[in-house]
């Protein structure tokens, strides 16, 4: 966590790990992915997993860093709107889950401080059903995901592009994630504020930072 948080005036929220968790939905997510693989492989699911955890390592020992889904898929050959067509064919999020009222409470809060925005690998007809799921689908003030520029996170550009649309100078941002080189590294290196975020409880974090009370 940086400091200088007093003239934060935008917060960006990464989605899945950090305003949920769920095992079933994380499961399912990783399930298809190996489903497309294995299809568009030839080969076996037993196989296709084996492949992806291979290209996971493989990504791993090259950047130096935890690689995302999406980019582990890329490496595969798999086109990112590709894994979206299935993810959208094939997710449920409402069989995991429900409305999260400590959650909804905790972004209303901040709403009077701040404009309040989802940056996420994940696409958009996914995000606005989760988000309605979780019942926190009116709390946000913009919606950035896959589609924005078709390019996972962490990605300079992306990120660039993202903060002049929602305009104002970095240190007026506060980025939120589960994972630090994937959500936060970038962001840092701009000049904004970022916190890390383990479990959603922990978003109480984001209210002692800038000074009020959720």
């Amino acid at each position: 966590m940086n400091q200088h948080s007093s003239d934060i005036t935008t917060i960006v929220f990464d989605l899945d790990g950090t305003l949920y968790h769920n095992r079933g939905l994380a499961e399912e997510i990783m399930a298809t992915a190996e489903d497309l693989i294995s299809h568009s492989r030839g080969m076996t699911l037993k196989e296709a997993r084996k492949l992806l955890q291979s290209a996971k390592t493989a990504l791993a020992e090259t950047l130096d860093e935890e690689p995302t889904l999406t980019r582990s898929c890329q490496e595969l050959g798999i086109e990112v709107r590709d894994l979206h067509r299935a993810f959208q064919a094939r997710l449920r999020p409402e069989r995991y889950l429900n409305y999260d009222p400590v959650l909804q409470a905790l972004l209303d809060s901040l709403r009077e401080y701040c404009s309040l925005h989802i940056y996420t690998n994940n696409n958009l007809p996914l995000t606005r059903k989760i988000l309605a799921l979780l019942g926190v689908d009116e709390l946000f003030d913009g919606l950035y995901t896959i589609e924005y520029r078709w390019q996972p996170k962490p990605d300079l550009e992306t990120l660039q592009s993202l903060m002049s649309e929602i305009g104002g100078p970095p240190q007026s941002f506060l980025f939120v994630g589960d994972r630090r080189q994937v959500d936060l590294q970038l962001p840092e290196q701009l000049g904004a504020l970022t916190l890390e975020v383990g479990e959603t409880a922990e978003l109480l974090q984001v209210h002692k930072l800038l000074g009020i009370l959720p």
